[in-house]
C-alpha cells in the first residue's frame, strides 16, 4: 500500500490537504505492480491524491474489495488463476457486491485472445486497455478520468441521498415519515404498527404558539427514540401523529407494553417558555396479517379518538368505524343518485302553538326513495355527513321549502348544519333561491344544527341571513356544542329543546331540571321555546303547563308527504 504524494516541485500545493482516493491494481505479475507504483510516484493530480492497493489474484482482490468499500478505480488483469478470472471478478463486483460506483478498467496483455468489443459489450466495465498501450500519459489520463468519474458519481449519490432523506424524514424531529413507513411496511411482514396521537395538539398551538407546539413534537419524538428504539422503529407521521413498528415477531406481551408506553408518555413533562405540562394521547394498533397495515391502524386510532383521551384501540374487523365507513360507502352513492333523479323527498311535520293549538309552521324533513322504499334520515344522514353530502341535501330541502312556501302560504323551517353555513357559496345560494321565490323570504326559518362550535365567522353569516328576512332557530339545544354562551349575538327566534330531554321528561329528573333551566333562560332573553319528540299523551300533558310555546312530535302529527 503506497501513498502517492505530489512532487516537491509545487510546495504550495503540497500544503493543501487534498482528498485521497484508492486505486486497486489486480495482476498476477509482480512486475506490473512495481512498474505501476514507480510510474504513479512521479504523477501529480491537481484535485486529489491516490493510495495504491494491490492484489495478485481475483481471489485476493475480493478480500481487498470487501475490506475497502471506497475504492475509486480497479485496474484488472484478465488472465490470472483462470483464463477469465478478471472478467469473472467484474461480474462479482457489479452483481454480487452491487458496487456500481467503482470504475473498472480491464488491463490485459493478451488482447489478441480476448476480443475488446465483445468484452465491452458483455461486461460492465468502464474501459479496456492493452498493457502495451498504457504509456505514462495514457495511464495518467485513465486514472485521472476514472477517479473524476468516481467523485462525480459519489457527489450525485450524496445529493440523491440528501434529497431522499429530506423526502422520507420529518424536518422537525428528523424521524422517518409516512413515506418511509409505507416503504418499510412493504418490505417486511408480520409487524405491529402503533399509532400515537397527541390529544388537543391544535389547542397547544392556539394557546401557546407554534414554537411551543414544535418543542412538544421534538420532545416527544426524542423521548420515543430514546426509550423504545431498541425494540421499535420510530416514525413521525402527519403533524401530531407518531408511530412505532415492532422490529421482531415477539408479540407475547405486546398489550402490556403498549399500556406501559401510554403511561410513560403521560408522565413525560414538557417544559418550555410558560408551558410545563404532560400530554394525553390516543393509540391505535394493528397487526400486519395481510395488506393495508397503516389503514387498519388509522381506523383503530379513529375509534380510540371517539372513545376519548388516553384510550387504546386494537384493530378488528368489527370496529364501529368500519361499519360507519361501509354505511357511508353504501349510502353516498344512493344519495347522489336520489338527488340527480329527484328522489330526495321533503316531508313536513306540523309545529303547533300550545296555547292556541293552531298550526304555526312545518319543519321540512328529508326522506330518500330507494327502489320504492322510503328511508328516514337515520339511515343515510350520518353517511351524508362523512361523505360531505350534507350541503347537497340542504340545497334540495331549502329549494323545496321555498317552493312550498309560495304554493301554500304556509311557513317552513329547514335544517342546516354549521358546516353547511361555512360553504363558500352558502350565502349567495340562499339569497339567489329567495330571489327566485320572493314570496317565501318571510316564511322560511333555518334550524341551526351544531356539530362544532359556532365561530364568529358563522355568527356573521347567520346575521346576514337574518337580514334577508329568514328567521333563526337553534335545533337540538342542550347537547353537542349548544349552550347558553353560543347564543350571544345571534338573532334567535326559537330555541328547540333537544328531544332527548323531552322523550323521558315524565320520568327523568335530570331532564326536568335541564328543561326548567332552559325555560328560565329563554324567558329572561325573551326567546320562544319549542319542544320536539312529543310522542305520547303523557309527555304532552306534562309539557302543557310548563310555559313552552310550541310543540311537535308524533303525538301531534307524523311528517306529512303532502300538504295544502
Amino acid at each position: 500500500m503506497l501513498n502517492i504524494k505530489p512532487s516537491n516541485k509545487d510546495e504550495n500545493s503540497s500544503k493543501i490537504q487534498k482528498p485521497i482516493y484508492k486505486v486497486l491494481i489486480i495482476d498476477d505479475e509482480e512486475s506490473i505492480h512495481d512498474i505501476t507504483k514507480i510510474v504513479l510516484s512521479s504523477m501529480t493530480f491537481k484535485k486529489f491524491e491516490i493510495e495504491l492497493l494491490h492484489a495478485n489474484s481475483a481471489k485476493d482482490a475480493q478480500k481487498v474489495l470487501l475490506e475497502n468499500s471506497d475504492i475509486a478505480l480497479a485496474l484488472i488483469d484478465v488472465v490470472m488463476e483462470t483464463p477469465t478470472a478478471g472478467l469473472d471478478l467484474v461480474n462479482i463486483i457489479r452483481n454480487e457486491h452491487k458496487n456500481d460506483f467503482i470504475r473498472l478498467v480491464i488491463r490485459t496483455g493478451q488482447a489478441d485472445v480476448i476480443p475488446k468489443m465483445e468484452v465491452i459489450e458483455e461486461y460492465d466495465i468502464n474501459d479496456f486497455k492493452e498493457k502495451t498501450e498504457l504509456t505514462v500519459d495514457k495511464l495518467y489520463s485513465t486514472i485521472r478520468n476514472s477517479v473524476t468519474q468516481y467523485i462525480q458519481l459519489q457527489n450525485l449519490n450524496k445529493k440523491y441521498e440528501d434529497s431522499y432523506y429530506q423526502m422520507t424524514h420529518n424536518q422537525l424531529t428528523k424521524l422517518p415519515n409516512r413515506i418511509q413507513l409505507n416503504t418499510d411496511c412493504e418490505k417486511k411482514k408480520n409487524q405491529t404498527l402503533i399509532l400515537i396521537d397527541i390529544v388537543g395538539f391544535s389547542l397547544i398551538n392556539d394557546s401557546n404558539g407554534f414554537e411551543v407546539g414544535d418543542v412538544v413534537l421534538k420532545e416527544l419524538g426524542a423521548f420515543l427514540q430514546s426509550m423504545y428504539s431498541s425494540k421499535y422503529c420510530v416514525y413521525h407521521l402527519d403533524r401530531d401523529i407518531f408511530a412505532l413498528v415492532t422490529k421482531d415477531e415477539d408479540f407475547a406481551h405486546l398489550t402490556d407494553e403498549i399500556i406501559k408506553i401510554k403511561d410513560d408518555i403521560s408522565n413525560l413533562h414538557i417544559v418550555t417558555n410558560n408551558f410545563n405540562k404532560t400530554i394525553d394521547t390516543t393509540i391505535g394498533v394493528a397487526y400486519q396479517d395481510g395488506e393495508n397495515l397503516i389503514r387498519k391502524a388509522e381506523l383503530a386510532l379513529q375509534e380510540a379518538r371517539d372513545k376519548g383521551k388516553n384510550q387504546i384501540q386494537f384493530y378488528s374487523d368489527d370496529l364501529k368505524i368500519i361499519q360507519r365507513i361501509q354505511n357511508t360507502n353504501l349510502w353516498s352513492g344512493r344519495i347522489k343518485d336520489a338527488i340527480s333523479q329527484g328522489k330526495l323527498l321533503a316531508y313536513y311535520q306540523p309545529i303547533i302553538d300550545i296555547k292556541s293549538q293552531k298550526l304555526v309552521k312545518y319543519e321540512a324533513l328529508v326522506r330518500l326513495d330507494f327502489d320504492g322504499t322510503i328511508y328516514s334520515p337515520e339511515h343515510f344522514l350520518g353517511a351524508a355527513l362523512y361523505s360531505g353530502q350534507l350541503y347537497d341535501i340542504f340545497k334540495v330541502m331549502f329549494t323545496k321549502s321555498c317552493q312550498k312556501a309560495e304554493e301554500t302560504s304556509q311557513m317552513f323551517s329547514v335544517n342546516v348544519s354549521d358546516t353547511d353555513i361555512l360553504q363558500n357559496n352558502f350565502l349567495s345560494f340562499v339569497r339567489e333561491t329567495l330571489n327566485k321565490h320572493p314570496l317565501s323570504a318571510q316564511k322560511i326559518s333555518l334550524e341551526i344544527l351544531e356539530y362544532k362550535s359556532i365561530t364568529p365567522e358563522i355568527k356573521d353569516i347567520i346575521c346576514d341571513i337574518h337580514k334577508l328576512g329568514v328567521k333563526i332557530l337553534i335545533d337540538d339545544f342542550g347537547i353537542q356544542c349548544s349552550n347558553f354562551a353560543q347564543l350571544e349575538g345571534l338573532p334567535i327566534e326559537i330555541l328547540k329543546i333537544d328531544g332527548s330531554f323531552i322523550k323521558d321528561i315524565t320520568t327523568n329528573e335530570n331532564s326536568q331540571i335541564i328543561v326548567q333551566t332552559i325555560l328560565l333562560y329563554a324567558k329572561a332573553k325573551k326567546i320562544k321555546l319549542l319542544a320536539e319528540f312529543v310522542c305520547n299523551k303523557d309527555i304532552y300533558e306534562y309539557i302543557l303547563p310548563l310555559g313552552i310555546d310550541y310543540i311537535q312530535g308524533y303525538y301531534i302529527s307524523e311528517p306529512l308527504k303532502d300538504i295544502e
